[in-house]
C-alpha cells in the first residue's frame, strides 16, 4: 500500500478494533469523531474498503435481513501486518484545511456580511466538535462507551479536539469584536489596532530553543 494512502490505513486502524464491521456501522463511526480530523475518510469509505479486501488486507461478507443485503468488513491478518508497518512510519505533517479562514484571508474583496458569515461558520465549527463531546465524553466516564478499552487514546484525542473547539469559538469572538469596532474606527486607528494584535501574538510565541 502507498505510504500516502492514510485513508485506507484508517479505515483499516477501525476495523482491527472489532470483529467486522458493516459499512453503516464504519459510517457511523467516522461521523462520530474522526470526521473531525480526517474528514475524507467518510467520503470514501466504500471504495476504501473494497480495496482494502482487493489488497488481501480485508475479507468481506455478505448475509441478507429478509431481500436487504449487508456488507460487513473484517481485517486479515496481512491487514494487521499493514496497519503496523504504517504505524511504525513517521506520521505526515499537520495541515489545516480551514475554507472559512480563506474567505477571511481574501476577506477585503467582499462586503462585512461574507466576513461575520465566515467567522459565524469558525464558531459553528467549534460547536460541533463540543456537541460531539457532550455526548461522547460522559461515555467514557459512564463506562459505556462502545470502546472504553481505548480509553487512554481516547482521551488524548477528546482533549486534542476539545481544545481546537474552544480556541475556533474564542477565535470568532474576538473576531467578531475587531468587526464591530471596524465600524467607529479611522483607517489610521484600524492599522494602528492590527498592529497591536500581530505584537501581542509574537509577545505569546514559545520562546525558540538553544541550538547547540
Amino acid at each position: 500500500m502507498r505510504r500516502t494512502a492514510t485513508t485506507a490505513n484508517a479505515i483499516l486502524g477501525l476495523l482491527a478494533l472489532r470483529r467486522e464491521w458493516s459499512t453503516w456501522e464504519l459510517t457511523k463511526q467516522l461521523r462520530r469523531n474522526m470526521r473531525f480530523f480526517w474528514p475524507r475518510a467518510e467520503s470514501q469509505i466504500y471504495e476504501e474498503a473494497k480495496g482494502l479486501v482487493g489488497k488481501g488486507f480485508a475479507r468481506d461478507r455478505q448475509s441478507f435481513t429478509g431481500k436487504r443485503g449487508r456488507t460487513t468488513y473484517a481485517i486479515s491478518p496481512d491487514g494487521r501486518k499493514q496497519l503496523k508497518r504504517w504505524l511504525a512510519t513517521p506520521p505526515k505533517p499537520t495541515t489545516l484545511e480551514c475554507e472559512p479562514l480563506l474567505r477571511v484571508f481574501l476577506g477585503t474583496l467582499g462586503t462585512d456580511a461574507d466576513l461575520r458569515a465566515a467567522v459565524a461558520q469558525v464558531r459553528a465549527d467549534g460547536e460541533a466538535v463540543l456537541d460531539v463531546g457532550r455526548v461522547v465524553g460522559p461515555e467514557y466516564l459512564e463506562g459505556t462507551a462502545p470502546f472504553q478499552d481505548q480509553l487512554a487514546v481516547r482521551a488524548l484525542v477528546l482533549d486534542f479536539l476539545s481544545n481546537h473547539a474552544r480556541m475556533l469559538i474564542d477565535w470568532a469572538d474576538r473576531s467578531e469584536e475587531v468587526l464591530d469596532a471596524w465600524s467607529r474606527q479611522s483607517d489610521k486607528q484600524r492599522t494602528a489596532a492590527s498592529l497591536a494584535s500581530i505584537r501581542d501574538n509574537l509577545d505569546r510565541y514559545p520562546a525558540m530553543s538553544a541550538t547547540t
